[in-house]
């Protein structure tokens, strides 16, 4: 119980780390430059004690990468440049088990089930509240399309390790190895990288690479070894509801009553999602196997 909490309070944060970095000038491409270089400090020794042979194949760690690297990480950063921070608690997290469920239904033939509805149905409603928390601007919904792009590519990374039977390790390795080549391409073009914010870019790499793309991504697959996917995922439910919380503690944002109560429901249509409760439990299938 004490990982799921400690996971869920990661990616509670996840966010509110990312939007500091925004707002003292870097953008999503330092952003995702940092998270690759934090990554890779921890990945590669360990990638050298354990040996080449955990390593995926090349076609698994581009479709791993595609799903969880670096398109991951960019879009789901540059979200936060065009749209408030519960849009992403609501879609970038709140859409992951609705896409899983509905990509498992199509690539393994899992069932769309009456508690997947009435997830989806649940989540609706949790969009029109946040969104009527804050006055409409048009941008909002470029923030709004990365955020749900993001959630679809990170739901794509957990059916493809079920699809190929890899363990949390062998994903890290793949989408770590596998964003390196970003690095290339960021500091021959970039004028300006994250370094010239030392403190700002430590942050990042210590945040976004070590704590959420290693220390998070194994910590929740520890989870599921030790209570299970269902209430392993249940935990992961409650980080959308944190945001807000996060925000003010982290940046001094103002709690916003209506981003509070949308998030309060976007954790229900999750545990919904994950737990199935107006199903038959011999129909249920978890999708996140």
């Amino acid at each position: 119980m004490f990982l799921g909490v400690v996971g869920s309070l990661v990616w509670g944060a996840h966010s509110s780390v990312s939007l500091s970095g925004l707002r003292t000038g870097l953008d999503s491409f330092d952003i995702a430059a940092a998270r690759v270089i934090g990554a890779a400090l921890v990945v590669i020794p360990i990638l050298m004690y354990r040996g080449m042979p955990m390593l995926p194949s090349t076609r698994q760690v581009i479709w791993l990468t595609l799903g969880a690297g670096v398109p991951f990480g960019l879009l789901n950063v540059a979200g936060l440049q065009f749209a408030p921070i519960s849009h992403t608690g609501a879609i970038s997290l709140g859409c992951v088990p609705l896409v899983t469920a509905f990509a498992g239904n199509r690539f393994f033939g899992d069932k769309i089930s009456v508690s997947h509805l009435i997830a989806l149905f649940i989540l609706l409603l949790a969009l029109a509240v946040i969104w009527s928390a804050h006055p409409f601007e048009w941008i909002h919904l470029l923030g709004d399309l990365c955020f749900f792009v993001s959630a679809c590519l990170w739901a794509s990374y957990g059916l493809n390790l079920r699809r190929w039977k890899l363990t949390s390790l062998q994903g890290v390795v793949a989408i770590t190895l596998g964003s390196m080549p970003y690095l290339l391409w960021y500091f021959t073009v970039r004028e300006q990288t994250f370094v010239s914010q030392l403190n700002q870019g430590i942050l990042q790499m210590f945040y976004q690479g070590v704590v959420i793309g290693v220390i998070a991504v194994l910590l929740y697959g520890k989870v599921l070894e030790l209570i299970g996917p269902m209430m392993g995922t249940m935990f992961l439910a409650i980080s959308p509801f944190l945001i807000p919380f996060m925000a003010f503690f982290i940046l001094g944002d103002a709690i916003d009553l209506g981003d509070v109560a949308g998030l309060f429901l976007v954790v229900v249509s999750m545990a919904i999602a994950f737990s199935k409760p107006f199903d038959r439990r011999g129909e249920v299938i978890d999708g996140n196997n």
